[in-house]
């Protein structure tokens, strides 16, 4: 048996839901594809601190972030990621009075947890001193 998807595989799913033609799925396939890609961002996280052996896969995503931005001297790189989180948690809540997300928000919040994922994944990244 194959284990857990990682972040990739889950953003891959994401890309399935969003272009399948599967009427079942006609109605849910945006607020789904929007929790799958919000947790590869947090699978991203996950996978980040594991790699370093850090305890912060306990903590909140929230907090993840803040203690990511001693990671990186750039703090746009840090900063998509959250937004990107963070627009994703709002489209993962139901509110009767608000659409769906469409299929272009829900591809460009995918491309940019994608982005996020990969700049985890290559560089080196020191505790920066503030």
């Amino acid at each position: 048996m194959k284990g857990a998807p990682g972040a990739l595989e889950m953003l891959a799913l994401c890309r399935t839901l969003v272009n399948s033609d599967d009427w079942a799925l006609s109605f849910w396939w945006g607020r789904g594809a929007a929790v799958l890609a919000r947790q590869a961002v947090e699978l991203s996280l996950d996978e980040f601190w594991a790699q370093r052996a850090m305890p912060m896969m306990l903590a909140s995503a929230r907090g993840q972030f803040l203690a990511l931005r001693l990671y990186y001297e750039d703090p746009a790189a840090t900063s998509d990621g959250y937004v990107t989180w963070s627009l994703l948690s709002r489209a993962c809540h139901h509110h009767p009075y608000e659409l769906q997300p469409t299929r272009d928000e829900v591809l460009g919040w995918v491309e940019a947890a994608e982005r996020f994922y990969h700049v985890l994944q290559t560089g080196s990244h020191d505790i920066v001193g503030r």
